[in-house]
């Protein structure tokens, strides 16, 4: 079947447009963050549109490819992405990190590509038509599928995109139709972990649930198991946080009050949060940020680019941004709710689920209200893969949108 991109009626313009808007907002502010005196920020605003020039070609051939090829090479890509981030792990640190695989002519994270192929196979799963989470028991192979991946880009260390992986796993599952009773139980080994920072409220925790194995009527059989994993996972709280990079445990403690150490870990916050409150209404104008040409702001081009956006252009321009992502993310819940292919629904509504959490989280931390992660502002943040990532997944998006008619 031949299919026209932007003559049919079906190409969803709209998600494209708030889209290339987005990007083109993020070359204007990588623009403005970098032009500071340090040299190894010269040019990154060029590297950026190249990415994004890639970017959309590889867009527009992700359109094209019918999504049935997806499914049909999940799992493949899936293992391929496994023995990548099982290689990164053995390629050079940077900056104390192994995250990047440098092939010479270009470097790249295969943690991006982890995050896709999961979907896709986590998609193939839940689409099953044989498949249901009506027990517990059933969700153990798609968290096994998740779990795999997150676990090896939590070695590398890099908790922000680990925690991607959770984000496209919940977001499925309940697209599937998971109860609020199986979420919690899911859930509540983290939530013992958490409680366990004192002993009453662990007990409390543990008498809650009780409360829940009764009013969700839990036999015995399925609530021992359930009881005893949540002992044994607050058991080990204390060797989980030791077992965190001393950065990490200071990024925990500086969120909790980052006045804790203004002059290190706390100093990304609260100079964040300086920038953001300094733009006001309408900003302080372009190429005009403080924070950003004194060199207060740390990542100014990456991780807090948002914060450097906020100061130049205002609530107006940050009121502009969050529209377009609002947009871009029910357009494609659309697309998820609209698709007759069980397949194309899971992976569309999976795809959202990574972009939605990514702008929650970035945006989250330079305003406080979440740790410091290290993951980038879609479409936004400089970084060659990142930006390439998202278009692929924008294309795929269309794809769907396309062809939401095919069974």
């Amino acid at each position: 079947m031949k299919i026209k991109f932007f003559g049919s009626r079906d190409f969803d313009l709209q998600l494209v447009s708030a889209v290339l808007l987005l990007c083109a907002i993020g070359i204007v502010a990588i623009y403005s963050a970098t032009q500071i005196d340090q040299p190894q920020f010269l040019g990154l605003w060029q590297k950026q549109l190249f990415s994004l020039g890639l970017g959309l070609l590889l867009m527009a051939f992700t359109i094209a490819v019918p999504f049935r090829y997806f499914e049909a090479f999940a799992w493949p890509l899936y293992i391929v992405s496994l023995i990548l981030l099982v290689a990164v792990l053995f390629a050079p640190p940077v900056m104390k990190a192994h995250r990047w695989i440098n092939l010479g002519f270009v470097r790249f994270q295969p943690s991006e590509l982890a995050k896709l192929a999961t979907v896709f196979v986590l998609a193939k799963v839940l689409s099953a038509h044989d498949f249901s989470l009506d027990k517990f028991w059933k969700l153990l192979v798609p968290m096994g599928i998740v779990l795999l991946p997150a676990a090896l880009v939590l070695v590398e260390p890099d908790l922000g995109t680990s925690l991607s992986f959770a984000a496209l796993f919940l977001t499925m599952v309940f697209w599937q139709g998971l109860s609020f009773g199986n979420f919690f139980f899911m859930v509540s080994p983290v939530l013992s972990m958490v409680a366990v920072i004192s002993m009453p409220s662990w007990i409390g925790f543990m008498l809650l649930m009780a409360l829940a194995f009764w009013f969700f009527r839990v036999k015995f059989k399925h609530a021992l198991p359930i009881f005893l994993i949540n002992i044994l996972i607050g058991s080990l709280a204390p060797a989980v946080w030791y077992g965190l990079k001393g950065y990490q445990r200071k990024r925990l403690l500086t969120f909790i009050n980052p006045d804790l150490d203004p002059k290190g870990a706390g100093w990304h916050v609260l100079q964040s949060k300086i920038a953001v409150g300094s733009g006001g209404l309408l900003g302080k104008g372009f190429l005009q940020g403080t924070q950003k040409k004194l060199s207060f702001l740390p990542e100014q081009h990456t991780d807090f680019l948002f914060s450097t956006f906020a100061e130049e252009f205002g609530l107006i321009g940050v009121l502009v941004v969050l529209s377009l992502f609002f947009w871009l993310l029910f357009r494609g819940m659309i697309i998820a709710r609209q698709a007759r292919n069980r397949f194309a629904s899971f992976t569309a509504i999976g795809i959202i689920g990574i972009m939605g959490f990514q702008v929650f989280l970035n945006i989250g931390v330079t305003l406080g209200i979440m740790p410091v992660t290290g993951i980038p502002l879609p479409f936004l943040s400089y970084g060659g893969t990142s930006l390439i990532t998202m278009l692929v997944m924008t294309g795929i998006l269309l794809n769907i949108g396309l062809r939401r008619y095919e069974y």
